[in-house]
């Protein structure tokens, strides 16, 4: 190699490290925050010693009229940040592990947004560890990013304007409310293990600009009137119950109910209760009951879109009791189910 070309190449090495530099500065200055689901967590915003109302300044900078702007003390990185959207409660928490006491006493948040019912700090503990918890006049969409000048800013945007199509899944029973139950097995676990394998399977498409809620992710108790209100915050599409039968009788197999009181346009809830069963089917999940009215209160009777309830299996079954309580099995009826949520979709398209 001549020194011509040495030279070429050395260039060449310099200006691809100063690209890659300050590429790495760029996407470390607009680091985008997961924020994580909480449906169903319990809240507490009882008043406290260590609460306070946040201070808010309205002069908002050009261009960020449509944020809500949180500043961090300079020593705070994304590593020291969680975000939670409790969107059952129509709530954003955000909880900063810092050092820098009493940091939000001088510091408010900047926003013109007309949406925030309350803003409050709570502290964590006596070294600057905080919760920031706000409370929103309505269920949103929530996208976050970390700038360059030491501030989280947030977006919030209806789900229909984000998404093509939203979906409700309710996991039957929690808290107080075990459900159908057997010696070794509550309905309320084996309904929310498959939940929370379900919202792993939805978040790992993404092929499909699908939206999932859950009326709960952790073992609460959420009434009825929170599930459909659920449904009529987020303009769901469609609502699935996760469910399992009981029953002194030892038959095995899935089943899934539909509301035969009334019918809709494009998908009936007979069709959708079809859907689901087949895709589970067709995962090999194993032995397939069939589709059944509902003949019990619930959910089902109030839901104004295509609306059905699945069964696992039955928990006194000689097969399903064993089957009920392998994740395996219940990984198949996850991944079952979210082929039933998407051949639904493409029907009503």
């Amino acid at each position: 190699m001549t020194n011509e070309q040495m030279k070429r190449v050395a260039i060449k090495a310099s200006v691809f490290a100063a690209i890659s530099i300050s590429l790495m500065l760029y996407r470390s200055a607009t680091k985008h925050i997961m924020i994580t689901d909480a449906a169903g967590a319990p809240v507490d915003r009882e008043g406290s010693e260590k609460s306070y109302t946040l201070l808010i300044d309205d002069n908002v900078p050009q261009g960020k009229e449509d944020a809500l702007i949180i500043p961090l003390p300079r020593s705070v990185s994304s590593d020291n940040l969680i975000l939670e959207d409790r969107y059952t409660d129509h709530e954003l928490r955000i909880y900063i592990d810092s050092r820098e006491e009493g940091f939000y006493l001088d510091n408010p948040v900047v926003t013109g947004l007309d949406l925030l019912e309350s803003a409050v700090c709570i502290n964590e503990n006596d070294t600057g560890s905080v919760c920031l918890d706000f409370k929103l006049d309505d269920l949103y969409v929530n996208e976050s990013a970390l700038t360059e000048n030491s501030t989280i800013e947030v977006r919030f945007y209806e789900p229909k304007d984000k998404f093509d199509h939203v979906v409700v899944v309710d996991p039957e029973g929690g808290g107080e409310s075990h459900g159908n139950s057997s010696p070794d097995l509550m309905e309320k676990s084996i309904t929310l293990d498959t939940a929370l394998l379900l919202k792993s399977v939805a978040d790992k498409d993404s092929e499909h600009n699908i939206k999932l809620y859950f009326t709960r992710l952790t073992d609460s108790d959420v009434a009825l009137e929170q599930r459909k209100a659920l449904i009529e915050d987020s303009h769901a599409d469609l609502v699935v119950e996760l469910s399992v039968d009981g029953g002194d009788d030892s038959w095995n197999g899935m089943s899934s109910y539909y509301n035969d009181k009334f019918f809709l346009r494009r998908l009936s809830n007979a069709e959708f209760a079809d859907a689901l069963l087949k895709g589970c089917a067709d995962k090999g999940v194993g032995e397939i009951l069939g589709v059944f009215p509902e003949k019990r209160e619930g959910l089902l009777e109030v839901c104004p879109v295509p609306a059905a309830r699945i069964s696992l299996g039955k928990i006194s079954g000689d097969n399903d009791k064993e089957k009920l309580a392998s994740p395996a099995y219940q990984s198949k009826v996850a991944e079952g189910i979210y082929d039933g949520i998407l051949d639904a979709l493409e029907v009503m398209e």
